[in-house]
């Protein structure tokens, strides 16, 4: 993602029913809905957004270079 999207951690190509899948990190439900339908509701292209939110982070995945 661009720069300017400094609310998206992770931005990834998909097969399926989406084309992309984003982790968007907000510090309220208001601002993930101002980011939602003013930042990504205004680009082109866009037709559809689905939100799920994280309850709970159970796991991170984390990289470790070969030793």
């Amino acid at each position: 993602m661009p720069t300017e999207h400094h609310e998206v951690s992770f931005a990834g190509a998909t097969t399926g029913q989406a084309d992309l899948v984003a982790t968007v990190t907000t510090s309220s439900t208001s601002e993930l809905y101002t980011y939602l339908s003013e930042r990504i509701g205004g680009l082109d292209g866009v037709q559809t957004v689905e939100t799920a939110l994280t309850l709970r982070h159970v796991k991170q995945l984390t990289y470790e270079p070969n030793r």
